[in-house]
């Protein structure tokens, strides 16, 4: 098949999975030829080794309220209705379109002649639930009532759409009651060739994944160890890429005496270094739709204790060495105490990963990805 690749996407876990699916579209024969604004961010996992040419238009969005809203009302639709034309002039077979991070759905999806499969990871979630917020929180709700139009804008492009494809049970049953659309499940994948056990000296430490937004619930760790006795208390790593609640989680760590180390933006041989080093795995964001950190600390021989929200069930279904607990901060302190001061013996986590990271293969998720690009274009 002749495939456009279209995205708007930041760096994180939603451009991880495009990078593997497009890698190994890339390798079955298929012409990829990718499409982005010219303010896409290619840095992280670019795409570029894997497609024969990149189309570019022109758009960079201003960094200030209130123009930074406008554009995206203005000159963002005729960005995306530009590189829509030059797809539909350039007989592809279809069209694999990712977010936008300025609108979730991208416009362009509404000036395809093409056919379209949409990957919808969620809902634009901050007009349907109530995110957590302290660092922006007056910025954020003055500036709100400027940025709701946004929400009938995903609707129409989401609903614009060939065909939608999504992460999860749970992911579908929001976007399909929302949109009012039948969207599909395609779950994710993990790359064992990156993500894997390493002969590394375990440390004190626990490890989470993850922006530094308060969604991604980084400020319930930090209150479940701090319920830890201090001489028990282990070390909190916490690795993302963006967010602006940096020095909020570090004030919080201080104030209820948390050791906790920040990195953003790290390699992926250092990710893997710090999977490999932690005793444990935490995962508390809220309504999570799938979380694939799950996947690649498990691929890594790490025990898992995690909130029992969102798709976290789905990703941690048979994985034998995973704890959900409620969001309650003394449970789920008494889960990481318990989990510290166990031996596990890597061997013995191993022999029993094989099968679950089986049903996690991102071949397996790509031949699903290719059917569905098929069924569209028949």
């Amino acid at each position: 098949m002749k495939l456009a690749i279209v995205h708007n996407l930041p760096a994180g876990g939603q451009k991880r999975a495009l990078y593997e699916q497009v890698k190994r579209l890339s390798t079955r024969r298929h012409l990829l030829d990718l499409f982005t604004l010219s303010s896409t961010d290619e840095s992280f996992l670019s795409l570029s080794p894997f497609v024969r040419k990149h189309i570019k238009t022109p758009y960079n969005p201003p960094p200030h309220f209130p123009m930074s809203v406008l554009s995206v009302y203005t000159r963002l639709p005729q960005a995306y209705r530009i590189l829509a034309e030059s797809i539909n002039d350039g007989k592809y077979d279809a069209v694999y379109v990712n977010p936008c991070y300025l609108t979730q759905a991208p416009y362009i999806l509404r000036f395809l002649k093409t056919p379209s499969l949409y990957y919808c990871p969620e809902p634009k979630r901050e007009f349907y639930e109530k995110i957590p917020r302290i660092s922006n929180l007056l910025t954020y709700y003055a500036t709100y009532p400027f940025r709701l139009p946004i929400k009938d804008i995903d609707i129409r492009n989401t609903k614009s759409a060939t065909r939608i494809i999504t992460n999860s049970y749970y992911s579908k049953a929001k976007i399909d009651k929302i949109y009012q659309v039948k969207s599909y499940i395609n779950y994710l994948g993990v790359d064992n060739n990156l993500f894997h056990p390493a002969p590394v000296k375990k440390e004190k430490t626990v490890l989470t994944v993850g922006d530094f937004s308060l969604h991604k619930g980084h400020d319930f760790l930090i209150r479940s160890l701090s319920l830890i006795p201090s001489e028990k208390r282990p070390k909190l790593v916490i690795i993302g890429h963006s967010g602006v609640e940096k020095k909020y989680l570090l004030k919080l760590a201080a104030q209820f005496g948390v050791n906790v180390e920040i990195y953003g933006n790290i390699s992926d041989s250092e990710l893997v270094s710090w999977y490999n080093r932690a005793r444990l795995f935490v995962y508390a964001p809220h309504h999570e739709p799938f979380g694939m950190a799950l996947l690649e600390a498990a691929a890594c021989n790490l025990p898992v204790v995690a909130v029992d929200e969102g798709g976290i069930s789905e990703a941690l279904q048979n994985y034998p060495h995973a704890v959900l607990t409620d969001r309650d901060e003394n449970r789920f302190g008494q889960e990481i105490k318990f989990a510290i001061e166990t031996s596990y013996l890597q061997s013995s986590i191993e022999a029993k990963n094989g099968q679950f990271l089986s049903g996690w293969s991102w071949d397996n998720s790509v031949n699903i990805l290719e059917k569905h690009l098929k069924e569209i274009c028949a």
